[in-house]
């Protein structure tokens, strides 16, 4: 079931955690971290498709929403796992956990909204197999086969309001972070992705710092500002392999499907001469 490492960040004290990062980072009201359990992974880790090629998707840290059938999957659903694993120190308490991250992409309760956008560009470039069978799951089944999705700061909030350099500089020392930087790197190291795809701007001072092996290389393929990107080379482990960082897509960054194309084109390219 859950690696050493994600149950290391599941069983830290999350409200001493979400404390000292508040503070840390300056973050109050609806900015600030929740002290609920921690967003460690979602997709096939464990249950891979051996014979599927993976991407390691990485956002800034997990939304949190009052929706009752988000609570229902991202408060209650690990709080009484670990709440019952603590009780019995039986790892199958933490079971009904592990099959919602491992399946999320083909559960009701995944983010439709923000996932499908993305599966459906993965689907039309690069995993177009998997997208063409899957009718009109095309999207989904495209994330369930070849995507895991992570986030650099593990604690949800309302809004993601984080100062990325000094994000980096804390990350350093900070001992919830470096736990879940070693998760990070497990699961880097347990998938072997064909590459990692950092999504929004403000993750990229802290990736560089976490990943690449010499200062990334900033490009455009369009004159829109919504298409700049950093690439480089990262090595974690026995893993060696391409990043891409682009701003957050929808938003600030691309969000129309001519820009996606225009991406994924020039990141072919430039992964075919590394």
């Amino acid at each position: 079931m859950f690696s050493q490492e994600v149950l290391d960040v599941l069983f830290r004290d999350h409200k001493l955690d979400t404390d000292r990062l508040n503070k840390k980072l300056n973050m109050s009201g609806e900015g600030s971290l929740v002290s609920i359990p921690p967003h460690t992974y979602v997709g096939r880790v464990e249950t891979n498709y051996s014979d599927e090629s993976k991407v390691l998707l990485l956002g800034i840290n997990p939304k949190y929403s009052k929706e009752e059938k988000y609570q229902s999957v991202n408060v209650d659903l690990p709080t009484n796992c670990i709440n019952q694993y603590n009780k019995t120190k039986n790892a199958e308490s933490l079971r009904p956990l592990f099959e919602f991250q491992e399946g999320y992409f083909l559960r009701e309760e995944r983010n439709k909204r923000h996932f499908t956008k993305f599966g459906n560009w993965f689907g039309r470039h690069w995993f177009g197999k998997t997208y063409g069978s899957g009718g009109s799951m095309g999207a989904q089944r495209v994330l369930d086969k070849h995507v895991v999705e992570m986030d650099v700061l593990q604690y949800f909030s309302d809004r993601a309001q984080i100062d990325s350099e000094l994000l980096a500089q804390i990350a350093k020392t900070d001992p919830a972070l470096l736990s879940h930087r070693m998760l990070i790197e497990s699961v880097i190291e347990r998938i072997q992705p064909l590459w990692i795809q950092v999504n929004g701007k403000s993750c990229w001072k802290l990736m560089e710092s976490y990943l690449f092996d010499s200062p990334g290389i900033s490009i455009n393929p369009t004159t829109d500002t919504k298409t700049e990107l950093i690439v480089g080379m990262a090595t974690i482990g026995t893993w060696s392999g391409p990043v891409l960082m682009h701003k957050f897509l929808n938003q600030s960054g691309p969000q129309r499907k001519d820009q996606q194309d225009e991406i994924a084109v020039m990141w072919d390219e430039w992964r075919m001469k590394q």
